[in-house]
């Protein structure tokens, strides 16, 4: 793999994906968010995403990653890599919505292969088409890092049809705003509770509009984006019907396919970071110092874009050493853990320097390079915090060296 902000692609397949996504990133999705005066601190409603949904299924990115049996194309882990770097890589505020990850065929997962027939008519094929919209729903206040601690409880329903009764409140689901349904997972009432009982836990399809759910504004996060929401239970009930999986299992439906998740986190990200690496390096050749020389020729500034395009080749190259390792049928447990943490930190580094070289600019709110310090400083949280990564490294060598 070699260094370029511009990446091209020997498998075919994947550079006419790519080159086809860059063209609407950079045409019609530009066109659409400058008609609608969207920007990062916008609040996003079904008018602003809805076109793109469309739109993107009928380009065939919406659900690309599916199986060819729900319309997608069944792509490789590093096909579809590639494309969600261009996604982070193109400054579009809605580039989330054209595969899919905000509140789309991204955020479901595994859980297709959960689903009933039921479930797949009502909630996932929809949500597929780009008809529907969901929330992932598993964070709490209290139950972060430590997801088993959380409070939110599901009752078996005495007196409906089998169903249950859900009490609790989750927070930062993302997509929640404009979604239609949440995957939520509550512990089953009666266990954990007492030392040494283990807790268990289920995962259900929850309608938004159901009595006794509401979806509240959320904590807006330090990009600025107002995509959160908690959704708050109180005794809502959910048919017997929109329990995921089996009763007790749902941290293994919400769970699921941890490791390949935690690793497809990372090029989006990459993409960021080397969009700022490519602000940083127009803003070292286009900005005069004294004598109008270009800042690219002092040496000090010379030797901060070295470093930063050292550490995005580096965090890139481990990435897709990892995804190859995947699509071959490898497990990679370490290396996701490796690659959340080096492409996290390093992004960070990366886009401090890029502060520093844009001086006033880098610190201007409404500044590109402002907003992407602040979207890539929560990846060394969100997704599995930094330490909790050097945790999962650790104990892989301890066990398995």
């Amino acid at each position: 793999m070699t260094f370029s902000l511009r990446p091209s692609y020997d498998d075919p397949r994947t550079a006419e994906l790519v080159d086809r996504l860059r063209d609407y990133l950079d045409g019609e999705l530009a066109d659409h968010e400058r008609e609608r005066g969207l920007t990062h601190a916008s609040r996003l409603t079904r008018a602003d995403l809805e076109p793109v949904w469309r739109r993107s299924r009928e380009l065939g990115f919406y659900g690309i990653h599916l199986p060819e049996e729900y319309g997608g194309q069944n792509l490789t882990y590093t096909q579809l890599a590639a494309l969600k770097e261009e996604i982070g890589a193109s400054g579009r505020v809605l580039a989330h919505s054209v595969l899919g990850d905000m509140g789309g065929p991204l955020r479901a997962g595994d859980i297709l292969t959960y689903a009933t027939e039921h479930q797949l008519d009502t909630y996932l094929l929809p949500l597929v088409r780009g008809e529907r919209a969901c929330c992932f729903s598993l964070t709490e206040t209290d139950a972060g890092s430590d997801v088993r601690s959380m409070r939110t409880v599901a009752v078996r329903d005495a007196d409906g049809d089998g169903g249950y009764r859900l009490t609790g409140r989750k927070v930062f689901s993302s997509a929640g705003p404009f979604a239609d349904f949440a995957i939520v997972v509550a512990r089953m009432a009666g266990t954990g509770e007492q030392e040494g009982d283990k807790p268990r836990f289920s995962a259900f399809l929850v309608d938004l509009d159901s009595p006794g759910c509401r979806v509240e504004d959320g904590a807006t996060p330090m990009s600025g984006e107002h995509i959160e929401s908690d959704i708050v239970l109180d005794d809502c009930f959910v048919p017997a019907a929109n329990l995921l999986g089996e009763e007790g299992k749902g941290m293994r439906v919400a769970l699921g396919r941890v490791t390949t998740n935690r690793l497809l986190h990372c090029p989006t990200v990459l993409g960021a970071t080397r969009r700022a690496l490519a602000l940083t390096l127009e803003r070292t050749r286009t900005r005069k110092v004294a004598g109008g020389q270009p800042l690219l020729m002092l040496q000090a500034i010379q030797h901060k874009v070295a470093d930063m395009a050292t550490e995005f080749y580096a965090a890139r190259s481990m990435t897709y050493a990892a995804l190859a390792a995947l699509d071959a049928g490898r497990e990679v447990p370490a290396e996701a853990f490796m690659c959340k943490l080096f492409v996290a930190e390093s992004a960070f580094r990366i886009l401090d320097e890029a502060v520093q070289i844009h001086g006033k600019e880098g610190l201007t709110q409404g500044h590109e390079i402002e907003y992407l310090f602040r979207k890539i400083r929560m990846f060394r949280i969100l997704t599995g915090t930094s330490e909790i990564q050097r945790n999962g490294i650790a104990k892989l060598l301890a066990f398995n060296h």
